[in-house]
């Protein structure tokens, strides 16, 4: 067994297709085809099958392809550990993040992170919550920024910082002259919302105490993937929806924006990585970049006058 098949059966299994899988590994179909076949001689079991197109692992080959990405992932990484031992970041990063954050965290510190660490490649993935955790599970991404408390012992949580949420009310709205706005003073039938999927979507209507109140002259409903088509329909006159801090800081009107009360509620942003993530220096160098890029709005640690809102209710 070399680290070489296990490359090519890895190709195999995220392309579908030999041809594909020798592609990408720069060989001949020829060479990868044998190589693979000769694996499975040597382990006795057949990992994929063929009669199928796109290509499908059978359920040994499943077992054997989770441990084969995890034996080349170790191998890729011993020389970037040895590497962090010398005080240097190198190699290949998976970064995982959340929709509701990737438009508004990244911008705040990708680019000084790669100036100050020019040999560190990163692979960025916009993904809903649940297939970020999955992918970190299956070891498809190193890290994750995503809301936390996760409930899986298996992955590790390194809390960043701790986001407050606002109201952003359209001009015409009978809240929008109030100074603060408590929860209680939301109604559920006024409120833009993400789609399914989205933690912020349960984090909002949770905040929402008048669950059952139907809003007068509302003719319609809209969810959406995107904040930002949130926002553009609040600016046209349409009820109200809630944002975390940082993706409030481009609205031009900020006399749309309100505060919540005490305790004002709040998310915390996390760090997330499964249990075979080694680099320690890495993550060290990746929290200190982000919590410094932060508006000094929003704390690193929870004070007494936050909330924190679960992620998934």
């Amino acid at each position: 067994m070399t680290l070489t098949q296990l490359e090519y059966i890895l190709a195999v299994a995220d392309t579908g297709s030999f041809s594909q899988a020798a592609q990408q590994c720069h060989v001949t179909q020829p060479t990868l085809s044998m190589q693979i076949q000769k694996l499975e001689d040597d382990l006795g079991v057949v990992l994929f099958d063929r009669t199928k197109q796109p290509v499908r692992p059978t359920s040994t080959g499943l077992i054997v392809l989770k441990q084969a990405r995890l034996v080349i992932q170790d191998a890729a990484h011993l020389k970037e550990l040895i590497n962090e031992n010398k005080g240097e970041l190198t190699g290949e990063v998976r970064l995982g993040i959340i929709p509701t954050l990737a438009p508004y965290l990244l911008p705040l510190f990708l680019k000084k992170f790669l100036t100050d660490h020019p040999r560190i490649q990163i692979r960025i993935e916009e993904l809903e919550t649940q297939a970020l955790l999955e992918k970190i599970r299956n070891n498809s991404l190193d890290l994750g920024l995503a809301v936390s408390p996760i409930d899986d012992v298996n992955i590790a949580v390194h809390p960043l910082f701790y986001e407050p949420f606002l109201v952003y009310f359209s001009k015409t709205h009978p809240l929008s002259d109030k100074k603060t706005v408590d929860e209680k003073d939301l109604s559920q039938g006024d409120v833009l919302l993400l789609n399914e999927g989205h933690c912020f979507r349960e984090q909002s209507l949770s905040l929402c105490r008048k669950k059952s109140q139907s809003v007068e002259g509302k003719n319609f409903s809209f969810e959406s993937g995107s904040l930002e088509t949130l926002k553009k329909l609040v600016d046209q006159g349409t009820g109200f929806t809630l944002l975390p801090y940082l993706a409030s800081q481009d609205v031009k009107d900020k006399k749309r924006l309100k505060m919540f009360n005490n305790p004002i509620p709040t998310r915390e942003v996390s760090l997330l990585h499964g249990p075979h993530f080694q680099r320690k220096a890495l993550l060290k160098a990746l929290t200190s970049e982000i919590q410094e890029s932060l508006p000094e709005e929003i704390s690193l640690k929870k004070t007494s006058h936050q909330k924190a809102i679960s992620p998934l209710t």
